[in-house]
């Protein structure tokens, strides 16, 4: 955004959100030329090693992060957090022990997270290429899953100004890039843009406000703010141990994006159903053998090329990632069955929350903090 080109603003996000089990947005995109591309990228060695972030109960049991589950609004019932007594309800995500039946609220949760108190506000917390946003919920209990290209960016002060901030708030803005039925790329069925969000003051959360397409100078304006979570990945190097090759990721992004299709209405039906049985998720004892991997990884290529809905870009973009970044095709294999166990077109929101925190993945309510 140059400070030589004036910003406009629309009242809306190319009905951004409204895209669920169906739902048609504001106004229905006609047929895009997709620009075909191979990557040329060479195979990147990839470090691995131990993430310590867990909740633990007081028994000692790993505690997973749960959100209301699709569709499911007026069964997700109120839990009070074990530690504070405050409210979990629908809005927010809760840590769960499920062997003790007790819940944290997000807020409780942070200093076993790694993350600072609420009361100590300062710098947003680090976001990094390939961290999750969850946007959301909606009216049906769904959130919008958006994957991240980029950390926080410095925002033009024009940008800042027409959003008329509230006392105390500031703007943050990243790189993002989804699969939805309100918006496509130039050249892509997926959508690239640069989000905006306001971090308002008293709980450091964030609402998403709006965005900016690539070479655009029209600021699409959300009607409604839409609260936003943060689901940050384990590769973060600065921890000492697992790292992320963000070239390699943007270049898997890209080309991911090149060969994308369109979102599929039809997909997102079929994934509420294969959450009520569990079917989302790769079980990681079926695949013991190197020739039941190999196996596999035939069955993850496929599973690519379906029509997506919002979860499938950030779980086909993390497992694309580690068949370029890993040595060998077993490799990569094991590390998906590790950080990124599901199917692309059967996962809903819901689902890779659960699943991804038992496994180095951290849910914040939350932008404030030093690093996550």
């Amino acid at each position: 955004m140059g400070n030589t080109c004036a910003i406009s603003v629309a009242s809306s996000m190319h009905g951004r959100f409204v895209q669920h089990l169906g739902m048609r947005g504001q106004d229905e995109e006609g047929e895009v030329r997709m620009a075909r591309r191979k990557s040329s990228a060479s195979c990147v060695p990839h470090r691995s090693g131990t993430f310590k972030h867990a909740v633990h109960c007081p028994e000692g049991h790993v505690m997973r992060a749960k959100v209301v589950k699709e569709m499911l609004v007026s069964c997700y019932a109120e839990r009070y957090c074990e530690r504070c007594q405050d409210v979990c309800d629908g809005e927010v995500s809760r840590y769960l022990c499920k062997e003790c039946d007790i819940v944290y609220c997000n807020a409780c949760a942070r200093s076993e997270l790694g993350l600072p108190e609420l009361e100590d506000r300062g710098e947003p917390l680090d976001l990094l290429t390939g961290d999750i946003l969850l946007a959301g919920p909606d009216s049906y209990g769904i959130h919008h899953v958006i994957l991240v290209k980029s950390g926080w960016k410095p925002v033009d002060p024009e940008v800042a100004e027409v959003l008329h901030l509230e006392p105390g708030a500031d703007v943050l803005a990243c790189d993002t890039i989804e699969s939805t039925q309100g918006a496509v790329g130039s050249d892509t069925w997926w959508y690239p843009t640069t989000t905006f969000f306001v971090r308002h003051q008293e709980r450091g959360t964030l609402t998403l406000v709006a965005d900016l397409p690539p070479d655009s100078t029209e600021l699409q304006q959300a009607i409604t703010p839409v609260p936003t979570k943060l689901l940050l990945h384990p590769f973060r190097s600065f921890q000492g141990g697992l790292a992320l090759d963000e070239e390699v990721f943007l270049e898997v992004i890209d080309a991911a994006a090149a060969n994308s299709v369109r979102y599929g209405r039809r997909t997102a039906v079929k994934s509420v159903i294969h959450s009520f049985f569990h079917r989302e998720r790769i079980d990681q004892e079926q695949f013991q053998t190197e020739g039941a991997r190999k196996q596999l990884a035939e069955l993850l290529s496929t599973s690519w090329t379906q029509n997506p809905i919002c979860a499938s870009v950030a779980i086909a973009c993390w497992q694309q990632y580690f068949f370029k970044a890993c040595a060998s095709s077993d490799e990569a294999v094991q590390q998906i069955l590790q950080y990124m166990p599901h199917w692309c077109h059967k996962t809903t929101p819901a689902a890779l929350v659960k699943n991804l925190t038992l496994r180095g993945w951290v849910m914040s309510d939350t932008a404030d903090g030093a690093n996550a």
